[in-house]
């Protein structure tokens, strides 16, 4: 065999590896999870925190957005809050809760009658480890849900 054959042989395996390593990702485990992790995920991702409290913290990327710790760390709650139009009949605002909890399936949407608003919620599992880019990815994905459901507001009753 000649020596440059085995040569770039050997390069092919040494960039494979090189490759492999470098797009890896590294799962953060779930006892590690705290409200400076989350901030730093989130400021790394180029996302506005608004506020960092123990237990949460509270971000900005279109929409703000909660983003809570479980007590147990298993995972991480999305939530958002938003009053609905004063005069809003709790018949329509539940109309409206049956079809997008139907629509929209990434997000739970639930109607407070009391304060008269609409509250959305999503949960990303952290029990067995994850990556911060997957938590950020989720992130985005529940700010898209957010926007779908104010398109399907036809009626305009979400503030």
């Amino acid at each position: 065999m000649k020596p440059t054959t085995l040569l770039s042989k050997m390069a092919i395996v040494f960039f494979f590896f090189l490759g492999t390593t470098a797009f890896s990702q590294n799962l953060v485990p779930a006892e590690n999870l705290t409200p400076a992790l989350l901030k730093q995920t989130f400021e790394n991702a180029y996302i506005k925190v608004l506020e960092t409290q123990d237990g949460f913290i509270k971000v900005q990327d279109t929409y703000d957005v909660f983003i809570d710790i479980d007590p147990s760390k298993r995972y991480v709650c999305f939530s958002s809050s938003y009053s609905l139009v004063a005069g809003t009949s709790p018949k329509d605002a539940l109309e409206l809760m049956n079809m997008l909890n139907t629509d929209i399936i990434l997000v739970k949407s639930y109607y407070i009658e009391k304060n008269n608003s609409i509250n959305y919620i999503a949960y990303f599992w952290t029990e067995r480890g994850f990556s911060p880019q997957s938590m950020v990815s989720a992130f985005k994905m529940y700010v898209s849900a957010l926007t779908l459901s104010l398109q399907k507001d036809t009626k305009k009753i979400i503030k």
